[in-house]
């Protein structure tokens, strides 16, 4: 870890953990929020074009928040702005379950987007920031296994409490308060900046552009699946309950099986292993209407799908904080959820017009387009490494 004075190793090694264990607020209330709405605005007789540009709403403010970030993060301790917006975000939950309206969850959606953007960046900033390069990949692995719990969450408590009413929204917000008591044991410090400074945005997109587009391909594959994946299991003959247990054990892959992936990624070359993750993702998508209706099958389908698909995004989040430092690590960090909110802007609109369309048992399909479209950039950084150009 960067050993900054003043700071003890055991007040390091709590922060990272601390920040590590919080962010399982984010995924929470990504896991339970985009399936829930969904499926109250489908049972409201909402579209599903309508409920996709609710999405939007939640997406937007990630990229409209996402310029302001690093001026933030530089004013302010990242720590201190987490804990801030946990019981912000408490509230608004409240407020949603309160007035279950697709016109008012519009703003309210957008504000609950700006606030875990904030989380997003702040704890990806600290944690890169802190880990050592030898132990990069295991560092993102638990923060991204930790993440993925808080992922799995959502869709288990929306089975034990059910869509309809004030349980599930109350549910959540007690989760996204136990979640943040361990934002209280870390150590307040700003971040530290390396002499080197960035042009903007564009500059370190350029700089990576493959490690970005995967986030906004993950984001658009990921955030589709959480959205309409009940809606497709139920289109399909599976109950709400199955289909819900179904995502929560996309969750608990992506829990589990990121740790030895990405102890690999500390051994193999990271570009090659996003290239067969991407791969692999496409073919699962491919097999999903088959297998999912399959008993036993499809609980172990949909925890080595969450695996293999979580770790697109682990990946994207070590390679980060591999070729970039100090000022240049807090922009690219902002950028890198700035792209995941525009996948999840444009994945669940564009999935839910396919949908319209074409009916719900075509929403694999449509996911799969977007890995298709992105797998020749892994593939063409790998080889270009290989033969000695620049890998991005």
């Amino acid at each position: 870890m960067v050993n900054k004075p003043g700071l003890s190793r055991y007040q390091r090694k709590r922060s990272l953990l601390g920040v590590i264990a919080a962010m399982a607020v984010v995924n929470l209330v990504y896991g339970i929020t985009f399936p829930l709405l969904a499926l109250v605005l489908d049972a409201q007789g909402v579209s599903k074009t309508l409920i996709g540009l609710s999405t939007i709403a939640q997406a937007a403010a990630v990229i409209v928040i996402a310029p302001w970030t690093p001026a933030l993060l530089q004013r302010f301790a990242p720590s201190r702005l987490m804990q801030t917006v946990t019981m912000v975000l408490a509230g608004l939950f409240i407020l949603a379950g309160l007035f279950p309206n697709v016109w008012f969850w519009f703003p309210l959606r957008f504000v609950i987007g700006a606030m875990t953007a904030l989380l997003w960046i702040s704890s990806e900033a600290l944690i890169n920031e802190m880990a050592e390069e030898r132990w990069r990949g295991r560092i993102i692995g638990l923060y991204s296994s930790v993440g993925a719990a808080g992922f799995a969450m959502g869709p288990l408590l929306l089975i034990l409490t059910g869509s309809d009413g004030m349980a599930p929204f109350y549910a959540t917000t007690a989760m996204i308060l136990l979640a943040a008591i361990p934002l209280f044991v870390v150590t307040h410090r700003k971040m530290g900046y390396a002499e080197e400074q960035t042009d903007g945005l564009w500059k370190i997109f350029w700089l990576a552009p493959t490690v970005m587009v995967a986030n906004v391909v993950y984001a658009a594959g990921a955030e589709s699946m959480l959205t309409f994946f009940p809606i497709f299991g139920m289109n399909l003959g599976l109950t709400e309950s199955v289909s819900l247990w179904l995502l929560t054990a996309v969750g608990l892959g992506g829990m589990i099986l990121v740790m030895p992936i990405s102890w690999l990624a500390d051994h193999v070359d990271r570009m090659g292993l996003m290239a067969l993750c991407v791969f692999l993702t496409m073919i699962a998508l491919l097999l999903m209407p088959w297998l999912i209706r399959i008993p036993w099958v499809a609980d172990v389908y949909a925890f080595v799908f969450g695996g293999v698909e979580g770790m697109i995004y682990a990946l994207g989040v070590i390679m980060v904080g591999q070729r970039f430092r100090g000022a240049m690590l807090a922009t690219a960090t902002t950028l890198f959820t700035a792209c995941w909110g525009a996948g999840t802007l444009l994945g669940p609109l564009l999935v839910g017009i396919g949908m319209d369309w074409f009916g719900a048992e075509y929403m694999p399909i449509l996911v799969f387009g977007f890995f298709a479209l992105f797998l020749p950039m892994p593939v063409a950084s790998y080889f270009n490494a290989r033969s000695g150009k620049s890998a991005r």
